[in-house]
């Protein structure tokens, strides 16, 4: 089986330049940590459209982020790691809010690479939360679905239909189980972030993202990066190559897939709204995309065709976790949240978008992005590739 190489999602090594020198802090200044990831390239847009708002763009690569040219001016982008000295001292000398979507989550290497993943996702981020609620500055931060473990139990172990932010354990599975590090650093850095805000006054949201698809998400082998992608791009890259599509143990899991579009509106409404958000922890997900993954691969198999007709059919085949991921990696076989809090605080949001209206511009996108390069000759295809792939997502 081939190895996904670490990749981070926001804010991996130092591509160049410090951030010395510059301008106060500013009410206006959104810091966004993880700017050239997938949700962060639709994030900053969003950010720079609003009149009086300025955008700190942060992340080693910005290959995804495009920005249009009206409000270009609102965004300066920093290729720079949290890791770097000084780096998060400046960030916060500049930005009242910081929104940390940097992150290492791809589930291929949760048994792989434990210890770069638990760092990324933990160690590398406590210096910011501790220097945000020493500065006062207001942190969204990015946390994940993936805490609630396994499956949706309350306070009495009683079974629930969906994750709540209020009621639902946080239950993970053993430790020889590595692929709970990702869900076992996020969970400990939301404890550390919820510490500072009830004992040292940081004004915090927590975000916890339910699959969030779009386009621009991850990348495909060979391309713009090595090993196992995230289940778009994965069955992406079988459409495109004519392989058959694995379901990794037959493909029952069930998620709630949401549009990023949808997710980002939320983000910006949280932003907007401090006084009903601060100190809050908020699932962001889908009410109406509760679906195996099976169904998921049957749909982008229909979107695909549509895209291409002429396309030989694909097969679906079942394979075991352990053979398409290696040893110690678990799964939650349902993964679906409560949104009833997230509509109640953010004044009328809701996800409404199904996956079916989702998937036929993810299936352009990946489309114009790479299949010239897909489809090239080997040679051609290995000049194309060798960045090490990354990209962000959910």
């Amino acid at each position: 089986m081939t190895r996904a190489r670490p990749r981070r999602r926001g804010l991996p090594a130092l591509a160049g330049g410090s951030m010395t020198g510059l301008p106060p802090r500013s009410s206006s200044t959104i810091a966004v940590l993880g700017a050239g990831g997938f949700i962060g390239s639709h994030l900053v847009p969003a950010l720079a459209a609003r009149e009086g708002t300025s955008v700190l763009a942060v992340d080693r690569s910005f290959d995804k982020l495009t920005v249009p040219s009206e409000s270009a001016g609102r965004v300066e982008r920093r290729q720079a790691s949290l890791s770097d000295p000084g780096v998060i001292e400046e960030i916060t000398a500049r930005a009242g809010v910081v929104v940390s979507l940097t992150a290492l989550c791809n589930p291929a290497l949760y048994n792989t690479q434990p210890l770069e993943v638990i760092d990324a996702n933990y160690t590398d981020l406590v210096p910011l939360v501790k220097l945000c609620a020493a500065r006062g500055r207001r942190l969204i931060h990015f946390s994940t679905c993936e805490v609630y473990g396994r499956q949706a139990l309350d306070r009495n172990g009683r079974r629930q239909r969906q994750m709540d932010e209020e009621s639902t354990m946080l239950c993970l599975g053993p430790v020889a189980s590595e692929r709970w590090s990702y869900a076992a650093a996020k969970q400990l850095l939301e404890r550390v972030v919820w510490a500072h805000g009830l004992h040292a006054g940081l004004r915090f949201t927590i975000v916890r993202p339910f699959n969030v698809i779009g386009p621009r998400m991850d990348f495909i082998p060979g391309v713009d990066g090595e090993g196992i992608p995230r289940v778009l791009a994965s069955f992406m890259h079988a459409l495109m190559t004519g392989q058959d599509l694995s379901l990794v143990d037959g493909g029952r899991q069930r998620r709630a897939f949401m549009d990023v579009g949808e997710f980002v509106d939320a983000v910006v409404r949280i932003i907007d709204r401090p006084r009903a958000c601060d100190g809050q922890i908020l699932n962001l997900g889908s009410g109406v995309n509760d679906v195996s993954i099976a169904h998921l691969a049957r749909a982008m198999i229909a979107a695909y065709r549509a895209a291409r007709p002429d396309a030989p059919r694909p097969k679906l085949r079942a394979v075991s976790a352990r053979a398409f991921y290696g040893d110690g990696y678990d799964d939650s076989v349902r993964r679906v949240p409560s949104v009833a809090k997230a509509e109640r605080l953010l004044g009328g949001w809701r996800a409404r978008r199904k996956l079916a209206e989702m998937l036929p511009a993810i299936v352009d996108d990946y489309l114009q992005r790479y299949e010239a390069a897909v489809l090239a000759p080997r040679p051609a295809r290995a000049a194309a590739g060798g960045r090490g792939g990354r990209g962000a997502g959910s």
